[in-house]
């Protein structure tokens, strides 16, 4: 029974991080800039980044990459997920008096597929067989986010999810081949992903 403290403290923290961030970026959603101060226009843009994918794929990829076992990572990033998404939609059922159960309905779909997502995260991070592939998967979703890209043209559509990009494409790193070849595999999965999928963030 002792055993067992230690992860369930940890699923706490992850839950209560997620139930922390979905009431911070649901705040900070409601924020409009209305005299030109620099704090407003610092928390508007806040507002506007966790209003994206992006943040929350960088944020699930560090929990998944860095949790002690695939099943610790696929329990620390639904708990996460979860927490994020009741205490959003929680907070603006508060704000404005009804609950968009379609916008629910979606995101609720993104959580409960983020264990598989956080094993694969998982398997990328500490699997040396894996990782000139797998780390593709987080990267190519990250690229499609960042970048607009079709047969003939590539333009950067936001530079915050860019940056993030980098900074996932070292956290993966393990040799400069593995790093090269996983790199162009992002950006083959990138450009598939942003033909078939269906939504736009």
């Amino acid at each position: 029974m002792i055993k067992l403290k230690p992860k369930i403290l940890g699923f706490i923290v992850f839950m209560f991080l997620g139930i922390s961030l979905g009431v911070i970026s649901k705040y900070l959603d409601t924020i409009s800039i209305v005299d030109g101060s620099r704090w407003l226009g610092s928390l508007s843009y806040l507002g506007d980044l966790f209003t994206r994918l992006g943040i929350w794929v960088f944020i699930a990829t560090f929990i998944a990459a860095y949790s002690r076992t695939f099943v610790r990572s696929a329990i620390n990033t639904f708990l996460f997920f979860a927490g994020m998404l009741i205490s959003y939609y929680i907070y603006s059922a508060y704000l404005f008096g009804f609950f968009p159960s379609k916008y629910f309905i979606l995101w609720g779909t993104i959580a409960l597929a983020s264990p598989l997502f956080a094993i694969i995260v998982w398997q990328a991070k500490n699997n040396e067989r894996l990782s000139f592939t797998l780390p593709a998967l987080p990267l190519g979703l990250m690229l499609s986010l960042a970048l607009g890209m079709g047969l003939f043209y590539v333009h950067l559509n936001y530079v915050e999810e860019l940056i993030m990009y980098v900074i996932l494409c070292v956290m993966f790193y393990k040799t400069p081949k593995q790093i090269v070849i996983t790199i162009i595999l992002s950006f083959v999965i990138g450009f598939i992903t942003k033909q078939i999928s269906p939504f736009h963030f």
